[in-house]
């Protein structure tokens, strides 16, 4: 490729000087080494003013408009991504990811350049430069020439939404409101004209500010972000004294001298794409796993908890993992050493693995529904007490005031999944160079309690039949009702177990169930002829009916007992 003849790139908080040389494979800095005395880089530099102001609101929260927001390259993006470029101040901004699916976010920049700073031809002519020995190093590949000063601010807003609101109603709001800040900076006030409605509703709003500005306390709610915004002018100085570099121009050291090291090529847009479309993604799986984990229901049974936790993890070590690929690869790969390839290589590596984005988002859903069917079940439940661990079970069942504890237990809970496993595996194997394409058991997603019908028909009915029995005994003071987790692969989703004096009585108690209502089968002049049919899946835990009949103008009923066998009933003298 042809060496462009020079390069621009944002500084990033990184201590950019005139004079300095820096590295484009590997995006450093290289200290301590120039290519002229500090005497004569201080002379005959060139200033321009370049005053310049500029506001912009953005609710989008992924890494390429937080790229275009700071004005970098797609090389250098690349290099932050795989964690070979660390940022400093405003451009800490990069980092500040949404926690949450619930996550209502607006974000004010404020951009201000001051003065624009190059070197002469008394610096780079021919015979101007005293260091020539720094060529033949190769540690760097290009110097810095030109530097534009000023600085910029993030004020990042923030929402917890809660399911009854609208996120997009929320963030238009705030929105609305932001869009006056910047007039408060330009007109001096150091308020906004808002009804006590429309500021209460920005203040619910915390604030997270990322500046090259140096400030005696951060902002935190909207009012705190409106009274610095109004102060920036003032603090970045009447002379631009405390501005800093914003963008450099990097001129190549083999337009020098052909002895220097030289930037090959960089990273093809297509290419930093994809790497930025895996880590976003990974970025918002972790967002969707941490939902999941403080959902009410993980909280409730660690089972669920540690499950989602350790998926977590497991990503977290593939993210690391596939930046450690970059930071190696980048340099090489801009240096020359390997080609282009090698990156796209590792790319469908990654696709072929067992975290690609189809099987995490799969494995999600699959924690969603299961968590979503517990919460079905405490809700219809709800009278009933969680019992959250096992000691606490325990204690309930020795309490010598309780008789009988009777539970509604979730036996598959801690039920493993072979993806899990998968994915340990994968991360395992990793360290070698050979990995196979991953193929998914397409039977562990159907083994899952939650994705059999005929399971999630027979709990239901276990739910209810539980509620019948409690409400049937709710009051007895030596009788407790509870639910809890208390695992058991023998039993596919949920049983009731009885406890009696501390001791198990039973772990697969059956419920005694409604019957079905009686059928007329045939009237007679004198007579009613019923049939009795048991409750559906009835298990021979009733001993007998009682039926009770009376005459439309009286007032008095008449009871008759069946013994459960008979299924037939004549009732007599029924006139």
């Amino acid at each position: 490729m042809a060496e462009p003849q020079t390069i621009e790139i944002a500084c990033l908080g990184r201590p950019f000087q005139l004079g300095m040389l820096y590295d484009c494979r590997r995006d450093a800095l290289i200290p301590g080494l120039t290519l002229w005395d500090s005497e004569i880089l201080k002379d005959k530099i060139s200033v321009q003013n370049q005053a310049n102001t500029d506001f912009k609101i953005f609710a989008s929260d992924s890494t390429e408009d937080k790229s275009h927001a700071l004005h970098v390259s797609a090389s250098l993006e690349a290099s932050f991504l795989s964690g070979l470029v660390s940022v400093k101040g405003s451009a800490e901004f990069l980092n500040n990811k949404k926690k949450s699916m619930k996550q209502s976010r607006v974000t004010l920049q404020y951009r201000a350049s001051t003065h624009f700073k190059q070197l002469t031809m008394d610096h780079l002519g021919a015979g101007n430069i005293k260091h020539q020995n720094v060529f033949e190093q190769g540690f760097a590949t290009h110097v810095v020439t030109a530097v534009l000063y000023g600085a910029q601010a993030f004020f990042v807003f923030d929402r917890e939404v809660s399911s009854s609101e609208k996120e997009q109603k929320i963030s238009g709001n705030l929105q609305a409101a932001i869009k006056k800040i910047p007039f408060i900076s330009i007109e001096g006030q150091a308020s906004l004209d808002m009804t006590e409605e429309e500021n209460m509703e920005a203040n619910k709003f915390s604030c997270t500010f990322h500046g090259d500005f140096s400030l005696p306390r951060n902002p935190v709610t909207f009012n705190d972000a409106i009274q610095v915004c109004a102060d920036l002018s003032t603090i970045l100085g009447k002379d631009g004294e405390n501005a800093v570099p914003m963008t450099v121009w990097l001129f190549p050291l083999v337009k020098l001298d052909s002895a220097a090291a030289k930037l090959v090529r960089e990273i093809s847009i297509s290419l930093v794409k994809r790497c930025k479309s895996v880590l976003d993604e990974l970025d918002g799986f972790d967002m969707r796993c941490q939902d999941l984990i403080k959902n009410n229901v993980s909280m409730k049974f660690s089972e669920i908890e540690n499950k989602l936790k350790k998926f977590r993890d497991l990503c977290s070590q593939h993210k690391l993992i596939f930046q450690k690929i970059l930071c190696q690869l980048l340099p090489v790969i801009q240096g020359g050493g390997k080609e282009e390839e090698a990156l796209a290589t590792a790319l469908i590596s990654l696709e072929q693995s067992p975290f690609r984005s189809n099987l995490i988002n799969a494995y999600l859903n699959n924690r969603d529904r299961e968590i979503n069917l517990v919460e079905s079940y405490l809700k219809k439940m709800e009278a009933v007490d969680v019992i959250t661990s096992s000691s606490e079970l325990e204690k309930l069942t020795l309490d010598f005031n309780n008789e009988y504890v009777v539970v509604f237990a979730l036996s598959s809970l801690e039920q493993n999944d072979k993806y899990i496993s998968d994915l340990e595996e994968f991360l395992y194997k990793s360290s070698s160079d050979e990995t196979l394409p991953y193929k998914p058991d397409p039977s562990s997603a159907s083994q899952q309690w939650f994705n059999s019908n005929e399971v999630k028909a027979l709990t239901r009915q276990t739910v209810q039949s539980f509620l019948d029995f409690y409400e049937a005994n709710r009051h007895k003071e030596n009788v407790k009702f509870c639910i809890a987790s208390i695992p058991d692969t023998n039993t596919p989703a949920a049983s009731v177990h009885v406890y009696q004096d501390g001791e198990l009585l039973s772990s697969q108690f059956q419920l005694p169930r409604k019957p079905c209502d009686p059928v007329i089968t045939k009237v007679e002049h004198d007579c009613v002829h019923l049939e009795i049919k048991p409750a559906l899946h009835d298990t021979n835990s009733i001993e007998s009916y009682c039926i009770l009949y009376r005459k439309k103008e009286s007032s008095d009923w008449t009871e008759v007992v069946l013994k459960a066998n008979s299924a037939q009933l004549t009732i007599n003298h029924f006139y």
